[in-house]
């Protein structure tokens, strides 16, 4: 698969009302939020394990690449959610 963009993520501890496990495996899914608006990706890990509280460079497949570059620059905060926000971040580059 090949990457949409790259990111720079940490994924919230449990302390911190985040997940309660580490990421791990092929690819994670989740709807990553851009100014307010959420659209699904992948953070293509292949067999990683992102750590909480740790941060990590990854690069992203998005399933509706039209209708999140426009809205992509570099250095803009993103947000990962999983029922809540879990991870915070930015975009590094954009391929």
């Amino acid at each position: 698969m090949v990457p949409d963009a790259y990111i720079e993520i940490r994924f919230r501890t449990t302390e911190e009302n985040g997940r309660k496990t580490t990421v791990s495996g092929d690819f994670y899914a989740c709807p990553m939020f851009i100014d307010g608006e959420g659209f699904d990706c992948r953070l293509l890990i292949k067999g990683m394990e992102l750590v909480l509280g740790t941060w990590y460079k990854v690069p992203v497949k998005f399933l509706n690449r039209d209708l999140v570059l426009p809205k992509l620059s570099v250095g803009k905060i993103v947000t990962l959610w999983e029922g809540k926000d879990i991870a915070d971040g930015k975009v590094l580059k954009i391929t």
